[in-house]
């Protein structure tokens, strides 16, 4: 039995302690933050589920898989529909009145060619803001890609239950600032001494933790910057359209009220993103997704409820990302969204954090 000390209680440093946990190891978890799951969770306002913008769930992947293994209560998701969902200057993703052009669409989607308009509307919103032609590309064909019903905070606190029960410690408000031969130092004075340490926290935040022990790494990766903004409305400008895709302006808004009716929301709930432009200020970005959402939601301005956006935040990550052991002879393991996975998103940060905790044997002295 190792004592293992994870670094970050996003869906990464979770998933790392239920499976080292598993594997007979005492595991303690720290954040910085008060609130568990990091970007991934969500907080219900008036009966909406507000998160740091979309998250859809992939039925079948790791993240998924780790949430009906350790709770017997079924997830409740609900997928969106293509006939539905609207690429602007195209109609439809999948028309239903039109044979013909149904089929023609089915076999360009399932082309995957980029050159295609269509194809790049439908991996933009399968990829969370990002083009994906994985996974996430194929589950949303294949209506797998769903709104979770609880919500991401849901997920979270099943998580969460589920150490507890086993009696892993979770502190909250532990602001680290070095990782050093098993060491963790908090900036309060405190420091942990641990047989392995997992960084499982985001990207920035190991980026200045481990930046000593290879400066050439973290060039290599690079952040997908994005402005979302997230919105119940009094009304539903969408009326029954599920969902609306500018491939070109690389913007899309859900409503999700429509998608998921169990909220029983009265109006909209609108969750909208637009990816970064080169040479583009957060603030330009901002005021572009705004301007998107004018010309597809037509008086949105005067029916806002509530209201919740973020100028700048990181979708995800690209680049030549490393493997969940690449410091293992320094006693560390890795785990998050930007570690090597043949995955994507929460599914990366859930599936590296499996690798680090069924392997802790790897960075043992």
């Amino acid at each position: 039995m190792a004592r293992v000390t994870v670094v970050g209680a996003g869906l990464a440093g979770l998933a790392t302690a239920l499976y080292a946990t598993t594997a007979g190891h005492h595991v303690v978890v720290l954040d910085r933050q008060d609130r568990l799951g990091g970007l991934a969770t969500s907080q219900t306002v008036d009966g909406a589920p507000f998160g740091s913008g979309l998250h859809l769930l992939l039925r079948r992947g790791p993240l998924a898989k780790l949430v009906k293994k350790i709770s017997r209560l079924p997830t409740v998701l609900t997928s969106p529909r293509l006939d539905r969902i609207k690429a602007v200057n195209i109609g439809v993703l999948r028309p239903r009145n039109n044979v013909r052009r149904a089929a023609e669409q089915r076999r360009a989607l399932r082309s995957r060619s980029t050159d295609l308009p269509l194809v790049q509307a439908a991996a933009l919103l399968a990829g969370s803001g990002h083009p994906n032609l994985g996974h996430r590309y194929e589950a949303l064909l294949k209506q797998r890609l769903s709104v979770v019903g609880e919500g991401w905070s849901g997920l979270v606190g099943r998580m969460a239950s589920a150490l507890d029960e086993v009696g892993v410690l979770i502190e909250a408000n532990c602001h680290v600032v070095s990782v050093e031969n098993g060491r963790v130092s908090l900036a309060d004075g405190r420091s942990f001494d641990s047989d392995v340490v997992v960084v499982a926290c985001g990207f920035k935040n190991a980026k200045r933790l481990l930046h000593h022990l290879d400066e050439r790494l973290f060039s290599e990766i690079r952040p997908v910057l994005a402005s979302t903004l997230d919105l119940t409305l009094t009304a539903r400008p969408f009326e029954s359209l599920h969902g609306v895709i500018d491939a070109a302006e690389g913007a899309y808004a859900l409503d999700l009220s429509n998608i998921q009716p169990r909220w029983g929301l009265p109006g909209a709930y609108l969750s909208s993103v637009m990816v970064e432009r080169e040479g583009e200020s957060s603030e330009e970005r901002a005021a572009r997704l705004e301007s998107f959402i004018d010309r597809h939601a037509s008086g949105w301005r005067t029916r806002v409820h509530h209201r919740r956006s973020k100028t700048e935040v990181a979708v995800q990550t690209v680049g030549s990302k490393p493997a969940f052991d690449r410091f293992a002879g320094d006693g560390l393991l890795l785990a998050g969204e930007w570690v090597q996975s043949q995955h994507v998103l929460a599914d990366a940060a859930v599936e590296t954090g499996r690798l680090s905790g069924q392997n802790i044997g790897l960075a043992m002295p």
